[in-house]
């Protein structure tokens, strides 16, 4: 076991920070070890009331504020209780964490531009201290970044003297997550910020309303197809857009929600979408449609109208600089209508509340009017726009390119390997844009074809990137948390490289998994990977218990839920109910064993067989032209032993008796109604309490593997064997990367 340790340990050491730093070291100083260090945290008192204004939000925090959030993510990373004190002046030396500002008039941290930001910090490790230094209060905070992931890349070990000087190359680092087309409940919102934070992201683009694509699905009866809008008015006029009351945010949830991000340098970005993608209006208001009943007809004299009144209405709770009017994907033939349409909004919501609109490229080809150039353009698709015309035409402009940018959640649309939009999100084309070995992507880059014509580094109106997450395939094909799934490898990945741009340090690729791996499951302030309260990489053996005589009714368990790669044993005699805060897990009466998320879909247990759904092209996938499966509810005879696994790739899958039976699934329309396919749910296991016919269950560590995967019954033994071979193999194949085997 000492063996395993030191291979571990060796192989953390070898990690790389995300961002990646710069050090300039300096060995007559001594290093910083957190265990012999002071445990305060110090401020210099004149920086404490320091408020940023040159960001996007409109409620910056305090420097105090960003070190209160500090001083708590210190605490769970380190395992040891912190105090937070002002000080007069910064020492030269001493011992503990010391905050404050760069002071004077400073302009050596600048964006790739040239213009001098807020967010460069200087980090400074002398001895038993350690200095962070912000250019803004941003910047200090985006310093206690660095220094959580330098604490935790040392494993316990010190942190050498030396001194770091870094600023982002761009100050839209983003994250879009497609909200129209599935509900996140706030608590989910929040999570996902906290994450992304942890990698330097500055912006969370929240999609706020669209519809499931109409050329796909049933949807003979336009008006049935689900569709969202996920911010409920306080206007009783304006509520009839919503379909789904309890899938909204209130104005004070979406103002927590704001002040949460915010208090982590991340400011949301919200989406509007209109005139097109707009079902949610056209339900509404049937007579504002066009023969697409999801494109809104412009001439109509109430359809501006209707559009000003939501924004009327929402514009106060939107505490930021920038907003999103979507604009996405409009009839082009209408090109005059539509341009017309986007500058109108733009004047109307700057002249309400002095804030700047963005707008999704589009192909617009008028000859009589043009987009205004106070307009900030998203790009995701040539045809739709072209970056190098819009730098040249003096537009702002974000790079969300679709080919480095985009996934579809669950599938992609089309049967083509590498799927165009992945369902997971795909890290070679940040280490590798254009399928150019070595080229690292940064948001200066956007054409994947020809990779000479991109805009220059230093181009004035490039703000930055935003990748982004979308739910073509509607509301019931994935989880919640399948979302972050799909997102946890991309954000540190595309936030390390929209803050390295092409000047700072490259990412490793040889190591890019592993560090993304050991510092997302490590970033502190949440926990979207599901993990039980003292659970750690060595976990095999998780939490089991047994039902005793004085049990009746619903027992409390008191565990959450547990997320991916873990196997739930359990001994049933009847039916009954698993329940947790993500996803309850039940057997009913006729034997039908099913799945519930929290936002009310219901997954069956299906047939399917063994070898299905591990294409590596197209993971989890089974077409339905495939014989093997027949995709028929699972009927559960009890007594029995049931065994549930979960894992991304493979799903929640089911052995009964030590059988494999099947897994919980979800049909998948695509292409146009022409491809048609079954997908994998992976739902976490819920252990929040208990009732009905289990007599005892067990949770234990699994490690995903071939389409042969079999968990262990519910024997101890054996499953702690399974679990310490986990730990085995995942030091040897860690060292092996970094051996060079």
């Amino acid at each position: 076991m000492l063996l395993i340790l030191s291979v571990l340990v060796s192989a953390v050491s070898a990690l790389q920070a995300l961002s990646p730093v710069q050090w300039s070291r300096n060995a007559s100083t001594g290093a910083f070890s957190i265990a012999s260090s002071a445990k305060t945290i110090y401020i210099e008192s004149t920086f404490a009331s320091h408020v940023d204004t040159g960001g996007l939000t409109l409620i910056p925090p305090s420097a105090y504020e960003f070190a209160e959030t500090f001083l708590e993510d210190l605490e769970q990373i380190t395992g040891t209780n912190w105090t937070l004190q002002r000080i007069g002046v910064l020492p030269t030396n001493g011992s503990g964490i010391y905050l404050g500002s760069l002071g004077g008039n400073f302009s050596g941290l600048t964006y790739e531009n040239g213009v001098v930001t807020e967010e460069g910090y200087e980090l400074e490790v002398q001895g038993s201290s350690v200095f962070i230094r912000g250019q803004g209060a941003r910047g200090m905070w985006w310093g206690t970044r660095t220094l959580l992931q330098q604490i935790l890349l040392a494993n316990g070990s010190s942190i050498p003297a030396g001194k770091i000087s870094d600023a982002p190359a761009y100050s839209t680092r983003g994250f879009m997550l497609d909200a129209g087309r599935k509900w996140y409940a706030p608590s989910f919102l929040k999570d996902l910020c906290t994450y992304a934070s942890f990698f330097k992201m500055s912006e969370f683009h929240y999609h706020a309303s669209d519809n499931y694509p109409l050329n796909r699905g049933h949807n003979e009866t336009w008006n049935l197809v689900y569709s969202q809008f996920s911010l409920y008015p306080e206007n009783p006029d304006l509520q009839g857009i919503v379909q789904r009351p309890n899938e909204t945010l209130s104005r004070a949830e979406f103002e927590d929600f704001q002040k949460h991000c915010a208090q982590r340098g991340v400011t949301v970005i919200p989406e509007i979408e209109a005139p097109g993608h707009c079902l949610s209006i056209t339900k509404w208001k049937p007579e504002l449609a066009l023969a697409s009943k999801d494109l809104l007809n412009l001439t109509h004299p109430e359809s501006i109208p209707t559009v000003k009144s939501l924004w009327a209405e929402f514009l106060p709770w939107f505490q930021m600089k920038e907003v999103h009017i979507g604009a996405d994907e409009y009839d082009s033939t209408l090109a005059d209508d539509y341009i017309r349409f986007v500058n109108e909004m733009s004047d109307f919501v700057n002249s309400t509340s002095g804030k700047k609109i963005r707008i999704w490229g589009t192909n617009e080809p008028s000859k009589n009017v043009t987009i205004s150039q106070d307009i900030i353009i998203q790009h995701w698709q040539y045809g739709e726009s072209d970056p190098v015309e819009l730098q040249n035409d003096g537009y702002q402009l974000i790079n969300s390119e679709d080919w480095w940018a985009y996934m579809s959640l669950k599938n992609d649309h089309t049967p083509i390997n590498p799927a165009p939009y992945p369902q997971f999100y795909n890290v070679s084309r940040v280490l590798n844009f254009a399928n150019e070995r070595d080229l690292q992507w940064n948001p200066a880059l956007f054409n994947y074809v020809n990779t000479t014509e991109q805009l220059s580094s230093t181009a004035s109106g490039n703000k930055g990137a935003i990748m982004a997450a979308w739910n073509d395939n509607g509301a019931d094909a994935t989880t919640q948390l399948e979302a972050y799934y799909a997102l946890r490898k991309g954000i540190p990945i595309v936030g390390a490289k929209a803050w390295s741009g092409s000047r700072g340090p490259a990412i490793i690729p040889v190591t890019s998994d592993a560090s993304i791996e050991f510092l997302s499951s490590h970033a502190p302030g949440q926990n979207l990977d599901r993990k039980l309260p003292g659970e750690n990489s060595a976990s095999t053996s998780l939490f089991s218990w047994a039902r005793s005589a004085s049990d009746n009714g619903s027992v409390a368990l008191g565990q959450g839920s547990k997320g991916m790669n873990y196997s739930l044993s359990l001994s049933v005699t009847g039916p009954f109910t698993l329940s947790g805060p993500d996803t309850t897990l039940s057997l009913s009466g006729n034997g039908t064993l099913v799945f519930t998320t929290s936002d009310g879909w219901d997954y069956p247990l299906r047939s399917t067989d063994i070898a299905d759904g591990f294409d590596p092209g197209m993971p989890g996938r089974i077409w339905t032209n495939l014989t093997s499966s027949t995709h028929k509810p699972v009927t559960v005879a009890v007594p029995a032993d049931v065994v549930v696994t979960g894992d991304v790739i493979g799903g929640s899958r089911v052995w009964i008796n030590g059988t494999f039976v099947g897994r919980f699934e979800v049909f998948v329309f695509g292409g146009r109604n022409k491809l048609f396919s079954w997908s994998q749910m992976a739902f976490v296991a819920p252990l929040e309490s208990v009732k009905g016919g289990v007599q005892s269950l067990e949770v234990n560590a699994f490690t995903p593997g071939t389409s042969s995967s079999m968990p262990p019954l519910p024997v101890p033994n054996t499953a702690a064997q399974l679990g310490y071979g986990w730990v085995i193999c995942t030091a040897v194949s860690i060292a092996a990367v970094f051996l060079g085997f």
